[in-house]
Order: C-alpha cells, then structure tokens, then sequence
C-alpha cells in the first residue's frame, strides 16, 4: 500500500530552519569517492593518514584497513559501499529513481529494476557516525529540535533527518521511501513516514501481522501489490531475467554467508570481528549484485587463509561472544578491533544472522518473486520482533545460534531506542543463562557516543568477561 503526503507546500514552506552543513549522502559520497583511489599503501602512509583524519575518522579508517582483514576492509568500502552510495548520487542524472529503504527491506528486489536504485537509511546513519565530522550528531540535534522525541532511534532519524537537508539543496532528496517495520520497530516506520510527509514523496507499505499460515498470505499480498505499486511508479515492469538474476546472485552469498558462518566455529576464531559488519552491511546495501558475490568470496578467502596461518590476534581467544541485538557503530576500533585485541571474539548479531538466509530455487518470475517475499517475511529483526511472542522467538533463535556457533557469553547492546527489545530482555537472559550462556547487558545507544562512553563499554565488557565468563569457565572445569 503505498501513501502520498498532503502537505504539498512543505518543500516551498520548510527549510529556513535548517542547519547550514550537507547531508550525510552527499559528504559520504565524497569522502568514498576518494577511497575508492586508494590503491596499496604502506604502515607509514596509513599512520599519516590516520593522523591527518584525526580520531574519530582515523579510528574508522584504522579498522577497515586493518593488515588481518587482508584487504577486505578495502574492498568493502571500494566495491560495495561506495557503489551503494554513488550509484544513488549518479541516479539523480541518469533520471533513475532513488527508492530509500530500511535496513529489514531485500534491495534486491530494488536491484532488479533498471531505473530505480536503492539506498539504505540505517547504512547512510552508520556513515554519520564513523566518518564524519561532528558524526551524526548535527542531524541528530536538527531532529530534536523540530520536536521530534529523544527516544526515537538514532539508526534511522540521524539518516532521515539528514534527508531534510534537501529542502535547501544540501542532500540527495529521495523520489519514494519504503516502510517494512510496522509491527516490529515502531520508531522506524513513524520516522519514515514523517519524513516522507515532509519531503512530500509516496510512501510504500508492508505490514507483518504475526508468524502464521494465514498472516504469511496476507504479508505475501501486500507485498506483491507493492511490487506492483513500485512498477507503476518507477514506470518499468520488472524484467524476469533481471529478477532471476538477482536471486540467483542472493543464493550465491547465502551460500558463502553459511561458509562462513562453518569457519565462526573453530576456536580460535579465524573470522575478524569486522567480517559481521561487512557481512550484514553488504546484505542490506548490494545483496544480489555481482558485488555482493565477490564480497563474499573475499571474505570467505580471507578467514579461510587465517584458519590455515592459525591466525589470531590476542595470545588466546577467551570469550566467544554472540551480540544478541546490534553492535555499537560509533567507533569501530575501540569496540571491534579492541575486543578482538583482548580475545573476545565478536561471532555474529541479529543484523547478521538473524534472518537465516535461504536457498530459493527459481524458474520464472513468480519463482524470483516468491522468493523475495519469504526472505521480507524471515528479515533479521523483522522475525523476531513480528513473532506472536517476541520474547520466546527471540530467545529461541539466539540459543540456536549461541550453541551452533560455541558462543560462551552473549551480549545486549541495550540500544536505549528500542523499547521492545528492553520490554523483552528478561526473557533472553534467563532463557539463555538456563542453557549455560551468561549474559551481559550494557546500556547506550549503538550510534551516538553521548549517551554511554566507548570506555564505560570497554570496562563493562572487560568486568564481564573476567569475572564471569573466564571464571565460570574454571569453576566447571574444577
């Protein structure tokens, strides 16, 4: 179901208030555009150039480029994230679409159109915090300040908030927006339509109702009449040899994703930490793209020659933590490499194995689109939170994980914005610390660094570990 704004007026009316600066797409855009001319480098240029950028940029450089992803954090930022963003920027005067998509929508199925091209708005917020100036935080505040809640989530509203710097010109206005989290994330769907009301672009919905027979019908209708909406406004039929091929190219990457998911269980771990935010980021952004293949390949690549080398970083691995919701984005390399550093090895999290990826076979249009749709309904997040029991569903999903991969502790990032996942917590923790898997809850927000310091986290982790996981370990051994 799609919806248009009536407040036609407001790109004329609005804006006198808006903060001089650009928006994330735009600034984002430039600094990858100079990434991608990035070529080898040696220890001393990377120095200098961390040092140029200064802490919070250099911190984000520092661990993409880090000498044990082999490359792979190169290739991330060269061939999937800039291609994200800049094919959208280039899109404006190709006179193609730009369809802003939520992190639990496929862009798969935005792929298969030849004019329209899909931009994630949680991907364009974790740009805000780890590669700009002042972060997200300007965006942010902006929100606020129109009187929008401090306790909405900052993985979505630093992005949209950032959209109404094209109200003057200063960011990529998108032609349409997508909303796929009514029912599972509150604040995600108000925040979209809010903005779309404000920029005056349609809105496209699709609502998850529960997990039953019946609820899956009604899901599949909605959605195949959004595909159907979208044609219309895109102005093409998608093409089924287009459709068959992103799909293929989807089947592709589950089967890497579940070979690396295989190498997660050797102990030590060879998969750097880092590999999850590639992995989920990659999901959300290029999935059924030949860029997303490769990506795959790549790190499936990397974690199988340090299997082999038997590389590790720290003198031993002595946490296997699984994030039971979302890591903190705001600066990798104190929270991601420093974990790694100190042997907790960071497995995976809902935004990367929550949704269970799946094998489709496909024939024909109908065989692409059905497969599609069974991937929205089974989303990372989507699946837990649209569950007739969030709690349960959950709990259940992340002790699966927790044992398959040989986790010995889990961790809640304790994203303030999500009062859902908060409501439920408990029911994890003593579903999970029943099964032997203690877990530790922290308490901020996963992309701004105001509310809790990256030290406080350090320190909490730390405690948690030592005295808990390291010491449980040797009381059973006794």
């Amino acid at each position: 179901m799609s919806r248009t704004s009536s407040r036609k007026g407001r790109r004329e009316q609005g804006g006198e208030d808006l903060p001089e600066i650009s928006g994330i797409v735009r600034r984002g855009s430039q600094i990858l555009r100079t990434i991608e001319r990035i070529e080898n480098f040696t220890k001393n240029e990377l120095k200098g150039l961390v040092e140029f950028l200064g802490d919070v940029q250099g911190h984000t450089i520092l661990s993409f480029l880090d000498e044990r992803h082999y490359g792979a954090g190169l290739f991330f930022l060269q061939n999937v994230l800039s291609k994200h963003v800049n094919e959208a920027v280039k899109a404006k005067d190709e006179d193609k679409k730009v369809i802003l998509i939520p992190f639990n929508f496929p862009p798969e199925l935005i792929h298969a159109f030849e004019n329209a091209v899909p931009l994630t708005t949680e991907m364009m917020s974790t740009i805000g915090a780890l590669a700009l100036q002042g972060e997200g935080e300007p965006y942010w505040d902006y929100a606020v300040s129109l009187g929008i809640p401090d306790y909405v989530c900052s993985a979505n509203t630093t992005a949209l908030s950032s959209m109404l710097m094209a109200l003057k010109g200063l960011e990529l206005a998108p032609d349409a927006m997508i909303s796929a989290c009514p029912g599972s994330c509150d604040a995600n769907s108000k925040i979209h339509e809010f903005v779309a009301e404000y920029l005056s672009v349609p809105e496209f919905m699709v609502d998850k109702t529960g997990e039953g027979a019946s609820d899956y019908q009604l899901y599949r209708r909605l959605f195949l009449k959004m595909v159907e909406e979208l044609e219309n406004f895109v102005g093409e039929k998608i093409d089924e040899d287009r459709l068959i091929k992103v799909v293929e190219n989807g089947n592709k990457c589950t089967e890497l994703f579940w070979e690396l998911h295989e190498l997660k269980k050797f102990s030590p771990c060879p998969v750097p930490n880092m590999f999850t935010l590639f992995s989920c980021g990659t999901r959300f952004t290029m999935w059924g793209r030949d860029e997303a293949v490769s990506m795959f390949e790549k790190l499936v690549e990397v974690a199988e020659k340090r299997r082999r080398r038997g590389e590790y970083p720290a003198e031993k691995e002595i946490a296997r933590s699984i994030w039971v919701y979302t890591g903190y984005y705001v600066d990798l390399y104190d929270t991601w490499i420093w974990m790694e550093d100190n042997g907790i090895t960071y497995l995976t999290d809902i935004l990367n194995s929550g949704g269970f990826p799946q094998v489709y076979e496909v024939f024909d249009r109908k065989d692409a689109l059905e497969a599609i749709v069974k991937t929205a309904w089974d989303y990372g997040m989507t699946r837990q939170m649209s569950a007739d029991n969030m709690g349960l569903k959950w709990t259940e999903d992340f002790i699966y994980l927790a044992q398959d991969l040989k986790a010995n502790c889990a961790i809640y990032c304790g994203h303030h914005a999500c009062k859902q996942s908060q409501a439920v917590f408990r029911i994890l923790r003593d579903g999970m610390t029943r099964k032997g898997i203690p877990v530790l809850k922290l308490d901020g927000d996963c992309w701004n660094r105001r509310i809790t310091p990256v030290s406080v986290l350090q320190e909490m982790i730390l405690n948690f570990v030592n005295d808990v996981v390291v010491k449980g370990r040797r009381k059973r051994r006794r």
